[in-house]
């Protein structure tokens, strides 16, 4: 499974653009216009950005390089704080997954049941919420730089 490897992030006025490759490639970075975070971005502005940002992070993607319109999602996923978070939201859906029955638990991904729908429903609304609450931080590393900024 490969994963994909970023190094830029950039918003334009025509959408969302990313700089990246597959860890299995071997070819040079290449920027790109993504449809779906530029649709996030129209609708949610930066806040939905990042929580979808975070979502790759967590799922897919990597960080590469120090180009700067990444720091925000380091500071964001790096820290303590996002451990805590990432933590507290996986131990109550692995509480939930526990809590079904043996049959319920084989079936969550081929022929699911009733509750083993319900449990996907329930991890997909845990995933939202760790991912907007530790994306939440982008926002607090852009106070803290501002007010250093504007310090100088």
């Amino acid at each position: 499974m490969s994963t994909e490897l970023i190094n830029r992030i950039t918003v334009k006025k025509d959408g969302v653009y990313v700089s990246s490759h597959s860890s299995n490639d071997t070819s040079p970075y290449h920027s790109w216009r993504c449809k779906g975070l530029s649709e996030v971005y129209a609708a949610e502005v930066q806040k939905g950005l990042d929580r979808e940002v975070v979502r790759m992070l967590y799922e897919y993607a990597q960080l590469r390089g120090s180009h700067k319109s990444l720091d925000r999602y380091r500071y964001a996923t790096d820290s303590p704080q996002a451990h805590e978070i990432y933590k507290r939201y996986t131990d109550q859906i692995d509480d939930r997954y526990e809590q079904m029955d043996k049959a319920d638990q084989d079936s969550v991904w081929y022929k699911p049941t009733e509750k083993a729908k319900e449990y996907r429903a329930y991890e997909r609304e845990m995933r939202d919420k760790m991912y907007s609450e530790i994306a939440d931080r982008c926002g607090e590393y852009d106070r803290k730089h501002r007010n250093r900024d504007l310090g100088r």
